[in-house]
């Protein structure tokens, strides 16, 4: 039975500063936008509604409009702007300044995808994911997948999102799923499906042996978090201890009928995304995981792939 995680209460407030590297889509307007990245950028994406059934809750993260239209280009440069924090390592990270930036940025973009277009443009998904991991529930990424790319085209299977959460001596891993499709009914079904394949034993032996050896020897009760990730501690352990993150963006008739914020937007959305979670709780009742589940309703999901690769063909 799907159950209802915890809100965080570990203490980790991001730093709210303005880090936007493609407000526009040319390399050079994007320096005038660049800060360092021991920040985040600020936030984007507000809570639009909240639907709860029995005691497991969604939340509905929104774009909004600006003059009649949902916020395509602003919320692609949003997502560009995360691209070094969760496609760099560490050290690069770090290390970013005004020298290199372009360098830094350019290495970002390349372990997403240096071709022009792609149909399903996943990464995407799996940026959302982390941007509504570290800004509403506080978590701590431990490994970003994307920087284990290691071609253009390479697809990195498992989780996508390994964080941890804090709270008091006690550590919550959150290990999610995000699915960026324009269909919602499929992108639940293949959710659900990932989650029971990521559950299995098999699976979980392979996972945990690839993220015991990433994790950074000076992060936070570094140990502790190897002890459950390490071969000879029962994955029970690290299931018990685990809340899996699942993000659905999809493309949304009540986002797409709507021009503004109005309250009429916001009654239609709450029913839409009411019957989704619905549909999503009644299909997943076998899965014996803590879930949490976010909704990115988008209007068309070409356009915000069109805008998101023109910012990346700016460093191809």
């Amino acid at each position: 039975m799907l159950q209802i995680p915890r809100w965080s209460a570990f203490a980790h407030p991001p730093q709210h500063l303005a880090v936007e590297f493609a407000r526009a889509y040319s390399a050079n307007e994007c320096i005038n936008c660049v800060s360092s990245l021991s920040s985040i950028p600020d936030p984007f994406l507000e809570i639009r509604c909240t639907t709860v059934l029995g005691d497991h809750t969604a939340y509905t993260l929104c774009a909004g409009y600006e003059g009649d239209e949902w916020r395509a280009k602003k919320l692609a440069a949003h997502i560009f702007a995360w691209l070094p924090q969760v496609a760099l390592d560490q050290t690069r990270r770090d290390t970013f300044d005004t020298g290199n930036w372009h360098e830094r940025v350019e290495l970002a973009a390349a372990h997403i995808y240096r071709t022009k277009k792609t149909l399903s443009r996943g990464e995407i998904g799996e940026i959302l994911l982390h941007i509504a991991c570290v800004q509403q529930f506080n978590t701590l990424p431990v490994l970003c997948k994307l920087v284990l790319k290691t071609s253009h085209n390479d697809t990195v299977k498992g989780f996508d999102a390994v964080h941890v959460v804090y709270t008091g001596d006690q550590i919550e891993f959150w290990l999610g799923e995000s699915k960026f499709y324009k269909n919602p009914t499929a992108a639940i079904n293949d959710a659900l499906n990932s989650i029971r394949n990521h559950l299995l034993p098999t699976f979980l032996d392979t996972e945990k042996a690839m993220i015991y050896g990433h994790i950074p020897a000076d992060f936070p009760k570094a140990d502790e978090i190897r002890k459950f990730f390490h071969r000879n501690t029962s994955s029970d352990e690290l299931i018990k201890r685990s809340v899996v993150p699942v993000l659905i963006c999809y493309e949304s008739k009540s986002v797409a009928s709507s021009k503004k914020l109005t309250a009429e937007y916001s009654e239609a959305l709450t029913k839409e995304i009411a019957t989704l979670h619905n549909e999503f709780i009644s299909k997943g009742l076998d899965i014996k995981i803590t879930i949490q589940l976010i909704f990115i309703p988008m209007h068309l999901k070409t356009v915000l792939i069109s805008h998101f690769d023109k910012m990346l063909e700016a460093f191809a």
